[in-house]
């Protein structure tokens, strides 16, 4: 039998209860209510995992090359002596949570906020931190379940009802309709209904919906339906003789001026297709659709190389196109077109092996940041991580002088393990 999912063992929560209030500004008794509505949201996010494959991948990418800040969450649940830097904790917890439960934060916290009586920001600060929390444990502990998905998948599934026991029908229902989980859990309603405040039941609220539909309600709609329908047939079917009438009350263009104007809309189509066949490329992976791209873009040299089977050995492939801000190493722009593009080329060819090798201009491990932000993008694009491998420097690979370069190293043969 197994155990009810957790983040944290009973002890460690009654040894942070009093620091995470502290942190929140909350009771410690409203702090212990959050506590197990946190691990539902949790579990819920890793739930979704289980039907989307590109997530579990970005998942298993995140877990494996994102260092965790062990001493600072084993100082933080441990005694209370341990020194410990929580801005590390919530800043590997926030990368968690963007994998999970992309654009639900918002919705969770109003949601708890309300129904629990705590402020918006104590949720999302306690979320926060349990992601971390539980990012540890998941590398920890729980770490065989991302062997493969399928291992994932039968491991979470078996908890889908610890989603129930953790989080109270009060809110679950609500929880489960922001995560969208309703096909995973299977939720029955009259469980909700039996814990709500309300007296109202679920008969008495199909009752006085149909009460509410009255006979002038309904002919109020029908009569928008006749109003409607009669705009359509005006503007759709109206005589010949009507057009006449509203051409003569509109100003004439001269022949002459509509010969030019007919001219100079000729010549700007004729510009623009010019200007389209100059700058841009049509390319095709093979049995994938034709997709337009920059002929400067490096996806041309890639698909180049790609398609001709006479090229067997190692390539290499400057990413000038792609540019990091110099503070934070992240890219400046997204690229979506250039990491979608080259992932529909990975996948077309199985038998080909990526490395980035990447040079920041600054140190080491700014390098394998840019480089594990580029793999990142393309695993969420489904390209299998272990095809994709990431250094800082390479023999293989001379750098210029510029300040920040990468290069993509394809090889064309399985990874030799």
């Amino acid at each position: 039998m197994t155990q009810l999912f957790s983040v944290l063992s009973a002890e460690e929560k009654l040894r942070i209860q009093k620091r995470v209030a502290v942190m929140l500004q909350e009771t410690e008794e409203k702090v212990a209510e959050l506590f197990p509505v946190w691990e539902a949201i949790i579990l819920g996010g890793l739930l979704k995992l289980v039907r989307n494959r590109i997530r579990y991948n970005a998942l298993y990418n995140f877990i494996l090359q994102k260092p965790i800040p062990i001493e600072s969450i084993e100082g933080y649940v441990g005694d209370s002596e341990a020194k410990f830097d929580l801005d590390e904790i919530m800043h590997f917890g926030e990368g968690m949570m963007s994998i999970l439960i992309p654009d639900k934060k918002s919705a969770i916290a109003m949601l708890l906020s309300r129904d629990l009586g705590c402020k918006s920001s104590s949720v999302l600060k306690g979320l926060t931190l349990f992601f971390g929390l539980y990012g540890y444990k998941l590398k920890q502990t729980d770490y065989p379940a991302l062997k493969d998905w399928k291992a994932y998948s039968a491991f979470f599934l078996a908890m889908k009802s610890d989603f129930n026991a953790l989080c109270s029908g009060k809110i679950q229902y609500a929880i489960s309709d922001i995560l969208l989980l309703s096909d995973i859990l299977k939720v029955d309603p009259m469980i909700v209904l039996a814990y709500s405040d309300e007296s109202e039941t679920h008969a008495d609220r199909s009752t006085g919906l149909m009460q509410r539909i009255t006979l002038p309600m309904l002919l109020s709609v029908v009569a928008v339906v006749l109003v409607g329908a009669f705009a359509i047939w005006y503007t759709t079917f109206r005589s010949d003789t009507d057009a006449e009438n509203v051409t003569e009350t509109e100003e004439i263009i001269p022949l002459d001026s509509l010969s030019k104007l007919n001219d100079s809309l000729t010549q700007a189509v004729l510009d623009s297709n010019r200007l389209k066949s100059d700058s841009l490329i049509t390319l095709v992976w093979p049995s994938g659709k034709p997709f337009d791209i920059s002929k400067s873009s490096v996806l041309v040299s890639i698909h180049q190389y790609l398609i001709d089977s006479t090229q067997l050995e190692s390539a290499e492939f400057s990413l000038k196109e792609l540019q990091f801000d110099n503070q934070t190493d992240l890219l400046l722009a997204s690229n979506d077109l250039v990491f979608k593009r080259l992932a529909e080329g990975l996948y077309a060819f199985k038998d080909v092996h990526v490395k980035l090798v990447v040079n920041s201009g600054k140190n080491e491990r700014s390098s394998l940041k840019r480089g594990f932000v580029l793999k990142n993008r393309l695993v969420g694009e489904g390209v299998v991580p272990v095809r994709i491998e990431v250094k800082s420097d390479d023999p293989s690979v001379t750098f210029s002088d510029s300040d920040s370069e990468v290069y993509m190293v394809i090889t064309k043969k399985p990874l030799l393990k």
